[in-house]
């Protein structure tokens, strides 16, 4: 009898050794690869990233049929990923007013073309917009087109639209 106690006794700690074992070795795994996600990939990318460098603050003065707008962009860049925020004045014609939007951007430059994808910082309005912009002469310029949700007139329109990287 008290060798049959001794077996289910060592059964069941070897049964709880390996689960336990199971746990940490898969907590060590996760750990793992998220390391390797958050901090050695991007080191890579940055390292291996030869392309030309667009973050800082950028400007731009646009004249439309009823306002006209001022806008700041504000990237950041790592490697060839763009983040952001957009912050956009409109002054109606005639009106000393300003409409303030803020949208967050993000996206990715290749060679020296950017893809930027802008969201609505305010979630209790409706606003997209996808902006191609290329690097032009000596780096101090975007251009490309817009295309955005015109909430006023309840279509999607594109525009050209250039950026001048602020000193």
């Amino acid at each position: 009898m008290k060798i049959y106690f001794l077996q289910i006794e060592s059964l069941s700690a070897n049964i709880i050794i390996g689960i336990i074992t199971g746990v940490l070795t898969t907590a060590l795994l996760y750990l793992i690869s998220k390391m390797f996600i958050d901090w050695i990939i991007p080191w890579y990318r940055s390292v291996k990233y030869t392309g030309i460098d667009v973050s800082g603050v950028w400007e731009t003065n646009q004249k439309f049929e009823n306002s006209k707008e001022y806008s700041l962009l504000n990237l950041q860049q790592k490697a060839d990923r763009l983040d952001g925020l957009w912050t956009i004045s409109i002054t109606e014609d005639g009106s000393d007013i300003n409409e303030i939007k803020t949208f967050k951007v993000a996206g990715n430059i290749e060679d020296r073309f950017a893809l930027l994808t802008a969201k609505n910082t305010d979630k209790r309005q409706i606003g997209i917009s996808t902006l191609l912009l290329e690097a032009v002469g000596n780096g101090f310029e975007l251009e490309g087109s817009e295309i955005w949700y015109s909430v006023d007139n309840k279509e999607i329109k594109s525009d050209t639209i250039s950026f001048k990287r602020k000193k």
